[in-house]
């Protein structure tokens, strides 16, 4: 039996755990009008045989049920062994129809009925036919919800149906009232009653009016209130830390979903590889929370690699301290060595900063890169504070400095500027490092102002970029992103050269060099761009649990003026990529062509090897 018609069954056996009592009525005769056949010639040792249900008027997820539960079926691989005399074939068919009156009977058709017939057919083979009358369905006339101890009920203790959800004219399905039930306890445990219990649940039909009635009957406990938290932990986390991120308070009416949240928030620190929340011994209508927490290792050491044809070799190690002062502080110190760029960071966030759902972040980066567009020396500051607007929202302010000398084909340029970035941030998708589906979007904005070489020079840089993830069928995943800037500024060279806008590379328009798909000066070196436009679409096709396969196109470049110029067509790319699918994420490895490739400019193909997906 495949899984809807097992949870089915499963739903009335846990029904019947309870009373149902049937008032009974008459009988009737089985109509054949309408047919489903599932037929199939036997190949095997056993008998030759179809079967069919039959019936009027079967809704179409009914049937799906009613043909599930039959195991007078070859297809059933881990059920009996086929018949093979007609006297097996009669008894399990036999047994079938009663399979079947109990799926009738799980979705609330009480009046229904099932016959079955075994004939013989042309060709010595037999047909196994269930004829199915469903009747009258059966609604629910009355829920009602009976404590002992509390005759009259109380706070927090509903008593019918409609206060659990239940709606008017709903069919008295197994499953619709197991939901009620458990729903009936939950409330319990969220209003003050962590004891409260089903004793027995007791459902009576009448197969006359179709009607039921449903009676609950339950044991509420003494109601409480939260306690004071008590916490254990042998590691150097802050028991008041741990206490502030309790979603509760001592003299709250005692509520599980909030126990629950509690541990979400726990887990979310990322602190923890052991977290337990119990309720110790009453105290005068308390509750104490006992929580019980086993620490992570705090430090993490990471290395990186990559490669691409344009940008050569590089590597990244990092340390990371999740727990730095004992309230979740996270310093990561990061240094990067590669032929382009050489750089050490230092990277700060206080969690919970002022207000739960606002952190505190700092960082600070000493960096030379030396690329085919400019050389550059620069140190740069910054802080800021990252708030969770909801689920899926995020934005951050903040103020930087920086300290920058760029040596380009306009001559050596030393820049002092402040920048106020301002982010807000959007992510529905199910994976950092791989996703699937779900959408990711930014949108920032960042006014500069101070010097450039002494003179006084101000700017903003204001950048949109987005990325969908649909899955088409099972493996397949169609990703696609879109990114779009502009700088406000007099002229590029107002801009240091790191904080341009180039195009080309492993992670924006693949078959062209780094920073290649733009301006270029009289040497052919990019000089970058006050705008940029960028399309990428990725086909990924997962066809192991290791191994993907990846088809794209990317198109874009940046542009000297403010704004795209529609005059200049995009540089487009293809290619073709693998997937190294690991615990971590998957290692890309990707060759592209140019489509629009320039002479004396861009080479036949470009080589990227890193880690994740491009986008």
């Amino acid at each position: 039996m495949r899984g809807v018609s097992r949870r089915a069954l499963a739903m009335l056996l846990a029904l019947g755990a309870g009373a149902l009592w049937l008032e009974p009525t008459a009988t009737r005769a089985a109509d054949e009008d309408e047919a489903s056949a599932y037929s199939w010639d036997r190949t095997e040792a056993g008998l030759d045989f179809t079967t069919e249900v039959r019936g009027r008027r079967i809704p179409d997820y009914l049937r799906d049920l009613l043909e599930d539960a039959r195991q007078v079926r070859p297809d059933v691989q881990d059920g009996p062994p086929p018949p093979t005399t007609l006297s097996q074939l009669r008894r399990r068919a036999a047994e079938d129809a009663k399979r079947l009156e109990e799926v009738l009977a799980s979705e609330a058709y009480y009046n229904g009925s099932v016959a079955h017939s075994v004939r013989q057919a042309a060709g010595g083979s037999f047909e196994v036919v269930y004829f199915v009358i469903l009747g009258e369905r059966s609604m629910i006339r009355n829920f009602d919800i009976v404590y002992s101890g509390h005759p009259e009920g109380g706070e927090g203790l509903p008593r019918t149906g409609a206060e659990l959800g239940l709606e008017p004219g709903k069919a008295a399905r197994a499953e619709r009232i197991i939901e009620l039930t458990g729903e009936a306890v939950r409330r319990l445990h969220n209003n003050g009653y962590p004891n409260g219990k089903l004793d027995r649940r007791r459902v009576t039909v009448n197969l006359t009016s179709s009607e039921a009635d449903v009676t609950l009957y339950m044991t509420a406990g003494e109601r409480y209130r939260f306690g004071p938290v008590l916490v254990t932990n042998e590691g150097r986390t802050d028991p008041d830390y741990v206490r502030q991120l309790t979603t509760f308070e001592g003299g709250e009416v005692y509520d599980r979903s909030e126990v629950d949240k509690t541990t979400e928030a726990l887990r979310d620190t990322g602190l923890f590889s052991g977290i337990s929340i119990s309720s110790a011994e009453p105290e005068d209508g308390t509750l104490p929370q006992r929580i019980e927490l086993t620490e992570r290792a705090p430090r993490t050491v990471r290395l990186g690699a990559r490669w691409s044809s344009s940008e050569g070799p590089g590597v990244r190690g990092s340390w990371e301290h999740r727990n730095l002062f004992g309230r979740a502080e996270r310093l990561t110190l990061g240094l990067t060595i590669a032929q382009i760029l050489q750089a050490a960071t230092a990277d700060f966030r206080k969690p919970d900063f002022l207000r739960p759902d606002q952190s505190l972040l700092a960082s600070f980066e000493i960096a030379h890169e030396e690329s085919d567009a400019y050389d550059e020396n620069r140190v740069k500051t910054g802080v800021s504070l990252e708030r969770v607007l909801s689920e899926r929202w995020t934005g951050t302010a903040g103020v930087t400095f920086q300290v920058t000398e760029t040596e380009d084909s306009n001559g050596r340029i030393t820049y002092q500027l402040f920048g106020v970035p301002v982010t807000l941030r959007y992510d529905s998708s199910n994976d950092l490092l791989n996703p699937t589906e779900g959408i990711r979007a930014t949108l920032g904005a960042t006014p500069y102002f101070g010097s450039s070489d002494g003179r006084p020079t101000t700017f903003t840089k204001l950048e949109a970029s987005g990325a969908t993830y649909l899955s088409l069928a099972d493996e397949l995943v169609l990703a696609l992103r879109g990114r779009y800037g502009l700088i406000a500024a007099e002229e590029t060279v107002d801009v240091p050269g790191s904080t341009r806008f180039y195009a080309g590379g492993g992670g924006s328009v693949r078959g062209y060099g780094y920073q290649m798909a733009g301006p270029l000066d009289a040497q052919g070196d990019p000089t970058g761009g006050r705008s940029v436009l960028e399309a990428n679409v990725e086909a990924r096709y997962r066809a192991t649990e290791t191994i993907g396969l990846v088809a794209f196109i990317d198109g874009g470049q940046a542009f000297e003026n403010m704004t795209p110029s529609l005059g200049d067509p995009l540089l487009w790319g293809a290619g073709l990529g693998v997937r190294y699918y690991t615990p971590i994420g998957p290692v890309r490895a990707d060759v592209a062509i140019p489509l629009n490739k320039r002479q004396g400019v861009d080479d036949d193909f470009q080589i990227y090897v890193s880690l994740g997906q491009a986008f």
